[in-house]
Formats: structure tokens, C-alpha cells, sequence
């Protein structure tokens, strides 16, 4: 991973890492920005790639926290220009990027829920000691281990997900999962996604229930032919849940029903595997 020093804007070009093909999303989302002040984008994961459309647009993202994008102009009344940002959740976000003398508004939140009156704000994602190239060498040594640890397995219209182990290093917790298919129809992946959920059978509120994104995933693919199966590794910061929670692992199939959740256990994170 390339260290991006503070206070210090750099040039950043294309360096795509994330396997899953990314989802783009919906709409455009306009950024003003200007010479004297910078702006600030804070996205729901963290950011593996970006890409401006012009070097009137200089980026950094920060050492400290891997989920912030600072922008600020090169030069004063440059013309319109783009901004393309790929988070480790596979998503491609999308910028129309103009100059403004004072922008209305200096920190854009793009979390899933930011266009409603009751949200809650993005959190920091702060960066591990680990670069990106330890933990993808992490998760790829996991991935060719025929040794598994864990087992839990959930199945239905001849669909599996499986927990096969879980690790841990530093301040990450791997989690080592495989996706069967076993029917004739490929299985197209809208998302996979970790929440932390009461155990109580209850309406959802945002109070019971907490997603975790990955700060990075190997292994990921879009889709799962027909009669195959896929292997994948998703390392999350490290956390415990008391005994009234669980970590629910969701798959959802995109443009269609086959949709599945998969219960992990505090007492089964606790009994992580420490990793060399």
C-alpha cells in the first residue's frame, strides 16, 4: 500500500486491487471544491482505488484512516471534471467534480442512508499496522489451507453458504468463506455483508443492529456458475459481541429470491485461530 503523507496532496492514478467486478452507483454525486479549503468525502468502507478525471483535481487519502478522501483544487476556475472512487465493498462511486469559490458544504458522507433526516454518520475507518499487500497475503495463505477450522453451513434451493475458519492477526479477524452451487442456475451475488445483530427475534431498529465492513476482501467473484463453488476471504476489524448478539453473514442474490443468512457466534470468534 502506498503511504500517503498528511497534509501533503499527491497525484493519485488508477490502481484497481478489489477482484470483485465493482457495482457503480445509482446516481452522480456532485462535489464542489475550491483552492484555499479542502474537502472531505467519507465513504461507508474503505477506498481501494481512485481516479480523477483531470489534474486540476488533487486527492489524498489519509495514512491514519482508510475511509477518507481529501480534495483540493490545483488551480482556481477549472472546467468540469470527474472523480471515480472503488471501495473494498466493491462499489464504484461516482463524482461530478466542480470548482466553487465557497463550497456550501466541505464533508460529503456517503453512507447508504446519507440522503435521510435520521441517519447515522459514516464511523472512521482507521488503518491496521498491516498494508494492503499483508493482508492480501494473509488471506491467500488462508485460502490454500485444506485444513478447516470452523464449520457452519446453511443451505436451501440447493445454495450453501459456509463458514470454513476463522483467524486472526493483529487487529483483523479473518473469515474464511465458501459459496456452493449445486443446482443448473448460476447464482448471481447482489451482496455479502456482516452485521452484528441482537439474537431476539425483534423489528429491527438501527440500535440492534450494526453492519461491519470489510476492509478487504480476496477471493470475491460476482457470480457462481451453475455446479461450482467459490472460495473467499473477508477481513474485518477485530471485535467481540456479547452473548444477547451474533454476527450474521447475509447473501443476497441479485434480481432474485435465493437469499440466505449464516449465524457466527461470539464463543466461535473468540476461539479465532491466531495466524503466524
Amino acid at each position: 500500500m502506498k503511504t500517503i503523507h498528511y497534509l501533503v496532496f499527491i497525484l493519485i492514478g488508477i490502481s484497481i486491487t478489489f477482484s470483485l467486478p465493482a457495482q457503480v452507483q445509482e446516481k452522480v454525486t456532485p462535489v464542489d471544491i475550491t483552492f484555499n479549503k479542502t474537502s472531505t468525502i467519507v465513504f461507508p468502507t474503505v477506498i481501494k482505488s481512485v481516479d480523477r478525471g483531470s489534474r486540476d483535481v488533487l486527492a489524498q487519502k489519509t495514512r491514519e484512516v482508510g475511509n477518507v478522501l481529501q480534495l483540493k483544487a490545483a488551480r482556481k476556475d477549472f472546467p468540469e471534471t470527474n472523480l471515480t472512487v472503488i471501495t473494498a465493498d466493491g462499489v464504484l462511486h461516482e463524482f461530478i467534480i466542480n470548482y466553487c469559490e465557497e463550497p456550501s458544504r466541505l464533508v460529503v458522507d456517503m453512507s447508504a442512508n446519507a440522503s435521510e433526516g435520521d441517519r447515522t454518520p459514516s464511523r472512521m475507518i482507521f488503518s491496521t499496522d498491516m498494508t494492503e499487500a499483508d493482508l492480501g497475503e494473509y488471506s491467500q495463505g488462508i485460502l490454500r489451507s485444506k485444513r478447516i477450522l470452523h464449520f457452519r453451513n446453511t443451505s436451501k434451493y440447493k445454495i450453501s453458504l459456509s463458514l470454513l475458519g476463522i483467524y486472526i492477526k493483529e487487529n483483523v479477524i479473518f473469515y474464511r468463506m465458501r459459496i456452493g452451487n449445486h443446482s443448473n442456475i448460476n447464482y448471481d451475488i447482489d451482496f455479502l455483508r456482516f452485521y452484528i445483530r441482537d439474537n431476539a427475534r425483534i423489528k429491527r431498529t438501527a440500535s440492534q443492529e450494526v453492519e461491519s465492513r470489510p476492509l478487504y476482501v480476496e477471493g470475491a467473484v460476482s457470480t457462481i456458475k451453475g455446479r461450482s463453488e467459490a472460495e473467499m476471504v473477508f477481513a474485518l476489524e477485530k471485535f467481540t459481541i456479547p452473548e444477547s448478539k451474533h454476527l450474521a453473514v447475509e447473501l443476497f442474490e441479485r434480481k432474485g429470491g435465493r437469499h440466505f443468512q449464516l449465524r457466527i457466534k461470539n464463543k466461535e470468534i473468540v476461539n479465532a485461530r491466531l495466524l503466524p
